[in-house]
């Protein structure tokens, strides 16, 4: 029984893990998607 709740324990901890790594990696890329933005209308500002 105790191998049990260990291994849905780890499992838990993964998820978690991967829930938290998968937020933080989709704010980096909305900051590089509206830095990309800003580039863009400042070159089409200088055209």
């Amino acid at each position: 029984m105790i191998y049990l709740a260990s291994a849905l324990i780890l499992m838990w901890l993964f998820v978690g893990g991967y829930l938290l790594f998968m937020l933080v990696r989709q704010r980096a890329l909305e900051k590089e998607l509206r830095s990309l933005e800003e580039q863009l209308q400042d070159r089409a500002q200088a055209d």
